[in-house]
């Protein structure tokens, strides 16, 4: 299995207020379909628990075209491995509507960790994991840089406890809602009259329920807004850009 497909019937859950698929969605469509492709293989995190591994995602980025698809309809999600090294696995991702158009592609950066030291295995160790990697689909992956990462300058804060709702199987803050939680606290007269084009997540440190999270906004110029979402004590727990135009 080299490259995996899935065909998903967009919800009202899926939509924004134009009707039309929201960002948030493309997240979520990736993080289930990346899930069905590992269980295929039997790779997925819940399959690796029994030899003491599981997944962590480190980074997600995305990019939308202006006009995303209208609910309701159809999109085929495509993902694949993309580039291994020797502790880190890429995935990428490809989004087409119901006429085969593509309107949102990026990558996704993942570790496999040992459960009880939470530090990375080489996930080259894992036969089956890597039978699914084909050499030709191999693209090379430049490091993101965050807007204003190293000196950050958020002008607005917001409060934000993990509720239980917001947490997975592992016990920890999902993926998605960490988008979730950074598009809710940007200010709309900073993006009227444009929509949102890039999304980029970096993952630093996990989540519980009943954490108390620090939420600040930064806006930049050419339509770049990151959010930086901290645990009371400053250290930092996922830093999230995104580009409007």
């Amino acid at each position: 299995m080299k490259r995996y497909f899935y065909e998903y019937s967009l919800t009202v859950a899926d939509i924004d207020v134009s009707n039309r698929m929201s960002a948030g969605a493309v997240l979520s469509y990736f993080q289930d379909t990346i899930a069905r492709f590992l269980s295929e293989a039997r790779v997925s995190a819940i399959d690796l628990l029994p030899e003491g591994r599981t997944w962590m995602i480190l980074g997600f980025h995305g990019f939308l075209d202006e006009q995303m698809p209208a609910w309701p309809g159809t999109v085929q999600v495509e993902v694949f491995l993309s580039e291994i090294t020797a502790m880190k696995a890429y995935v990428d991702y490809v989004f087409r509507d119901a006429q085969g158009n593509v309107f949102a592609q990026g990558t996704s950066l993942w570790v496999m960790i040992d459960i009880h030291t939470r530090k990375p295995v080489p996930c080259s160790e894992v036969e089956r994991f890597m039978a699914q990697y084909d050499p030709q689909n191999r693209v090379s992956h430049p490091r993101y840089h965050f807007f204003n990462e190293g000196k950050f300058g958020g002008t607005a804060k917001t409060e934000h406890r993990v509720t239980r709702l917001e947490t997975d199987f592992n016990g920890h803050m999902n993926n998605r809602d960490y988008l979730r939680l950074a598009l809710s606290v940007i200010d709309p007269a900073a993006t009227a009259g444009r929509t949102i084009r890039e999304i980029h997540l970096k993952f630093l440190q996990e989540c519980v329920a009943g954490e108390m999270l620090d939420c600040l906004c930064d806006v930049g110029e050419g339509g770049e807004i990151t959010i930086r979402i901290a645990k009371p004590d400053g250290t930092p727990a996922c830093l999230v850009s995104t580009v409007w135009r």
